[in-house]
């Protein structure tokens, strides 16, 4: 139950601070997206079986909150999710280089599943333009928060799971 606990209220505090300060952090026209690297750094430290439920939630949160359709981001926390699963098995010895990976990938595909729905719904745009100055620069971004936000939640995670002494 304490996990679930600091999971939401972390999930609450990334919340406001992405809508509150690092929505307006920006370079050209990228923000940061803590939220998605919250979910990210979880993932990785995360040892529920049912924790998918609680990715739901949040994307499902996410979706209510944010302009982007309502299913993009429970599409992406999952995919998230998954790709950790199997990350956590090949990866193991090196969750940080882990992170890089999950948010590279996510930060692409969230960003080129907006352009697609601004696509659909015939929004004028230039897609070399929307590649430098949104997408490129939120990978910055995001790969620059990266750090910060899987130290924190491995501390987050390390006292949450305690292992006893290790030799």
């Amino acid at each position: 139950m304490l996990i679930y606990l600091a999971y939401g209220m972390s999930f609450v505090l990334a919340m406001m601070l992405q809508y509150g300060v690092f929505s307006r952090w920006m370079i050209l026209s990228g923000s940061p997206d803590l939220v998605l690297l919250l979910i990210i750094a979880l993932c990785l430290h995360q040892k529920h079986r049912r924790f998918w439920i609680l990715i739901l939630i949040m994307g499902g949160v996410v979706g209510f909150v944010s302009a982007l359709p309502f299913f993009i981001p429970m599409v992406v926390y999952m995919a998230v999710y998954l790709a950790s699963f199997g990350l956590k098995q090949r990866v193991w010895q090196t969750p940080l280089l882990a992170m890089f990976l999950l948010t590279f990938g996510a930060t692409i595909l969230v960003n080129f599943l907006s352009i697609a729905v601004l696509f659909i719904q015939r929004i004028p745009f230039n897609f070399s333009i929307a590649l430098v100055n949104v997408v490129l620069p939120s990978v910055f971004l995001n790969m620059f928060l990266a750090i910060p936000v899987h130290a924190i939640m491995r501390e987050l995670s390390v006292w949450l799971y305690p292992q006893g002494a290790q030799i």
